[in-house]
Parts: C-alpha cells; structure tokens; sequence
C-alpha cells in the first residue's frame, strides 16, 4: 500500500481523498473542520478510544465511519490521509501504524516525545520521505508569514537572535489539565514548549546546546526559561503557565533591523532604522514606525475577524491545506520530519537536565 495515491482524481488534479481523523476532542474537531473547509470533495471518517465521542464527532461533521481503533479503521477505510490528534504520548505509535498502513500522515506537535521515537517514525518513512507532516500551525499564522517574508528578503539582514515568550495563562477556574498531561516527562510544559522550540529552530537554524533553569511558584512549577545555542544565533525561550493574558510573542534581532510579531494579536512589525542615524532620530523613527504599523495592524485584525479569515485557526488551516496539496499533488510537506524531530531533540535534552546540554542530531530520514 506504500505510496498509494489519493483514490480519485480528476482531470484538473484536484484529488478526492478520505480522511481519518484519529483523536475525536477538541484538536481533532479543528483538524476536522479545516479539512471540510478545503472545498475538495473530502471524505471523512474519525477514530478514537471513546467511540461514543468518535461517533459524535463524525456526526457532526456529516455523518462518516467511526472507529474506537485506528487499526480496524486503516483496514476498512483504507485512508490516503490520518491526522493524528491524540495526546502527545501516542504521537510516535500512530503515526508508525498509519505510515505502514500505506498512509500519509498529519502530526500533533509535538511530533514524539523523545528520539528513539522519532528513529522508530524515521524507519517508517523509509523511501517515502514527504509522507509526513508536523502541525507547527503558529509558522503559518498570516502574521508570521509576513515576518517570515521579511527575513527571507533581507528586510533586517542577518538574523543574529531571536527572543521567544510563550505566556499560556492558568487553567481557568482552578481546572486540572487533562489525564495524558501527567504521563508527559515535563507535564504541561512538553505540550506548548514545543511551539518555541519549533519558531526558534525556523529562524536560527539547528540547536547545538541548550542551558535551562525553572521556577517554582504558588501553583507549583510554572516558569521555564531555555537559552539555545544554534546553528546561526542565540534563541532565548520563556515559557510561562501562570503569566497573564495569554501571549506569544516573538522578537527577530537582525544586524540591520527588528521584526517583532505579535502572534496573540495577529500582527508583525518591522523596524528598520538608516544606519549612522543618531539615537533621538532613532527613536523617533522607531516610534511612527510602530505607530503606524500598529494602527495598520489592527485595522486588518478587525476587519479579518469580520470576514472570518483571522477566526480560529488560521495558521492551522494553512497548514494542512498545504499538506492535502502535497500529498495531491506529490510535493514536499510544508513541515517535514526533520523540523519536527528537531524540537524533539531539543526539548528532550531541555528536559533531561536543567545545566549545559548537547543536543544530539535528529535522525535523518532514509531514503
């Protein structure tokens, strides 16, 4: 079954695919979701350990096959894509079982939890390299695009570091996290640390060295912070579970500029200053330019919300719109193996001691 194509396709390429959705909360409802949005003529079906809750969610979504085991459901439905959107622990062993079964593959960040488990998804995509994809979604936030764009055509020159600050709020109302976050080597800190690790890894390159230290607070262990020697700069993370409002930002310190992105307020802002110019003209530029941005900023978010191009996921959306088209149309995966196996090396040696560490390479895919 390796390699199978999408099992209709018509005669402007656009092909019908089916899809299992594995992991039927509420990731795997948004996953569903974006897959109904694409307009292709997608059918679905869902899977999950609770097949009241995959049937459910099939319901919802017009009403496709439900399964309470991925296996009956790869053998019966014989799927071109699986999403799997399952707790982070099931990552690795889903994603093998779906790759074997001849499927490609959408993964949760993070994409495995350690680097034996990504050797174990390596061998699997053994002669199928783009068979798999990371869902990194945040890379593909409209405004990260944007930044991405300016780097990409120099706007601040050379990227010399980046800052990154993941701000996730308590849980609200004294809630627990759910079940599978206690199985996690670093609790709720291994389920949205990847997010830094992964925008850090796109703009410096791979790490070579991490030094972390944490801070315990009232509510336990909240703060995290992680400075990554990479390939092509210095990343400093910060993860907080107990800062408030919810905030990721992300700041881009290049030799002739600064991006900084705004990721909870969906905005970019690229500050370029002529070089010789003296510190008040500098700061007066820095400030209209920031100004104005911010007004521009806004007035798109507002009027994206209104038009629903800015409402809920956008990023993911893109995601794995680029993916069916990969997967369609026989091209690389927007977020392939390797990018996703580098943030698993990188947290994993994050967490296996808080001193100096080397990161090991990442497996490479076989050929």
């Amino acid at each position: 079954m390796s390699g199978r194509l999408p099992t209709e396709v018509g005669a402007a390429g656009a092909g019908r695919m089916k899809v299992a959705v594995v992991g039927c909360g509420r990731i795997g409802a948004t996953h569903a979701a974006a897959v109904q949005g694409l307009g292709t003529g997608t059918s679905l079906v869902f899977s999950d350990p609770d097949l009241d809750a995959a049937r459910r969610t099939a319901a919802a979504f017009g009403g496709g096959a439900a399964y309470a085991a991925l296996d009956a459901c790869l053998e019966a439905e014989c799927p071109d894509v699986v999403h799997v959107c399952t707790p982070p622990d099931t990552h690795a062993d889903l994603a093998v079982r779906a790759l074997s079964a001849g499927a490609a593959v959408l993964v949760e960040k993070p994409l495995a939890l350690s680097r034996a488990e990504t050797a174990l998804i390596a061998d699997a995509l053994c002669g199928r390299p783009g068979a798999l994809c990371v869902d990194h979604n945040f890379l593909f936030e409209p405004c990260m695009l944007t930044a991405r764009g300016w780097v990409s055509t120099g706007r601040i020159g050379r990227v010399l570091a980046a800052d990154i600050f993941y701000g996730v709020e308590p849980l609200p109302g004294g809630t627990h996290p759910a079940p599978w976050v206690a199985r996690l080597a670093g609790g709720r800190f291994a389920d949205v640390l990847p997010h830094a690790l992964y925008l850090a890894h796109h703009f410096m390159g791979d790490v070579e060295r991490v030094a972390a230290c944490n801070a315990q607070g009232p509510a336990g262990c909240t703060e995290l912070g992680v400075t990554l020697a990479c390939a092509r700069g210095l990343a400093a993370v910060r993860v907080s579970l107990a800062a408030t409002p919810w905030e990721l930002g992300v700041v881009l310190r290049g030799d002739e500029g600064t991006i900084r992105v705004d990721l909870a307020r969906q905005r970019a802002v690229l500050l370029q200053v002529p070089r010789g110019a003296g510190r008040r003209a500098t700061q007066l530029r820095v400030a209209a330019a920031t100004a104005a941005q911010t007004a521009l900023g806004v007035a798109d978010r507002a009027l994206g919300k209104a038009t629903g191009r800015l409402r809920g996921y956008p990023g993911m959306r893109a995601l794995i719109a680029a993916f069916h088209r990969s997967v369609r149309d026989g091209l690389p995966p927007p977020v392939p193996f390797h990018e996703g196996a580098a943030a698993v090396c990188a947290m994993e040696a994050i967490f296996a001691s808080l001193g100096g560490v080397d990161t090991a390479s990442a497996p490479s895919v076989p050929a």
